[in-house]
C-alpha cells in the first residue's frame, strides 16, 4: 500500500484547500453571505518569510482562545485581530473572513492529530494483535484528548467551514492506518471493519466533546471504549491470522 505523506506542522499547516506550487499562492475556499451553501475562492496572500508566518501562527492561535471563550457564533475578524495584536488589514492579507479562519484552525488540529497518529503507531505497529488493537484505541483517545476544548466547540461547525473532500481524505487517512493494522480476521471484510470502527470512534467522540466534553478524560469510559471495539472485533476467538505484507518499519 502507498504510504501517506504527511504534511509537516509548520507554517504552512494553516492553510486550508491549498494549491500548492512553485511561485503560487493558494486559494481558500469561503461560503458567501447570501447563501451559506454555496462556496467562493478568496485568493489570499501565502506567507513567505518567517514574520508572516509567525503572523498568522499568532492570528490562528488567537482564533483558538476565541473560539473556546465565546464560541463560533460570537466571534467576529475585528475581536480575532485585536486578539491577536495584529491590524485587521494583516489579518486580511491571510484569511478572507472569520469562517477561513476557523477553517485554517481545524485544519491545524487534524493535521497535527495525523502527526501524532502516525509517529506513535510506529511504536505499536509491531505489537501482538491484541495489544496492537488496544494500543491504537488508546492512542486514539490520547489525541482526541488533546485541545479537548477547543474541539468541543469545533465539532458542530467543522463540517461548515472546512472543505468535504479535506475531511474525507482525513478519515480515510485514519482508515488505512487501522486497516493495515488489524490483524486478520478469518470470514471478514477488513475494509468494512476499519471503515465502521473509525467513522463509530468519531462519531462517539464527537457527540461526547458536544454532551460531555470531559468524558473523554474518564478512565471508565474510556475502557467502556476498549471494550467496545474489542468485543465488535471478537479478539477473544480463535487466534486472527498475523496481517499479510508488514514491511518493517511500515505503519500504514
Amino acid at each position: 500500500m502507498q504510504k501517506t505523506r504527511l504534511a509537516p506542522a509548520s507554517s504552512q499547516s494553516y492553510s486550508v484547500h491549498m494549491e500548492l506550487g512553485p511561485q503560487k499562492g493558494f486559494s481558500l475556499n469561503m461560503m458567501s453571505s447570501e447563501e451559506k451553501t454555496k462556496k467562493t475562492k478568496i485568493i489570499v496572500k501565502a506567507p513567505t518569510q518567517e514574520r508572516s508566518r509567525q503572523t498568522v501562527a499568532t492570528i490562528l492561535d488567537a482564533c483558538s482562545r476565541l473560539l473556546v471563550s465565546e464560541g463560533f457564533y460570537s466571534i467576529t475578524t475585528d475581536k480575532i485581530a485585536k486578539e491577536a495584536g495584529v491590524s485587521i488589514g494583516s489579518l486580511y492579507q491571510f484569511f478572507g473572513n472569520k469562517e477561513s479562519v476557523v477553517q485554517a484552525v481545524v485544519k491545524n488540529i487534524l493535521e497535527e492529530d495525523k502527526r501524532i497518529f502516525s509517529e506513535k503507531m510506529r511504536a505499536i505497529s509491531p505489537l501482538p494483535p491484541e495489544q496492537r488493537v488496544k494500543g491504537m484505541i488508546e492512542l486514539a483517545v490520547e489525541t482526541t484528548r488533546r485541545n479537548s476544548e477547543l474541539r468541543s466547540k469545533l465539532t458542530t461547525i467543522q463540517y461548515y467551514v472546512a472543505e468535504a473532500a479535506y475531511m474525507s481524505e482525513t478519515i480515510r487517512f485514519f482508515q488505512e492506518v487501522v486497516r493495515y493494522n488489524l490483524p486478520q480476521i478469518p470470514g471478514r471484510d477488513m475494509e468494512k471493519i476499519s471503515y465502521i470502527m473509525v467513522n463509530a470512534f468519531i462519531g462517539l467522540t464527537n457527540t461526547m466533546a458536544i454532551d460531555n466534553p470531559t468524558a473523554i478524560h474518564d478512565t471508565a469510559v474510556v475502557e467502556e471504549i476498549y471494550q467496545l471495539f474489542h468485543k465488535y472485533l471478537d479478539l477473544s476467538g480463535p487466534a486472527p491470522v498475523a496481517a499479510v505484507n508488514r514491511n518493517k518499519g511500515d505503519f500504514i
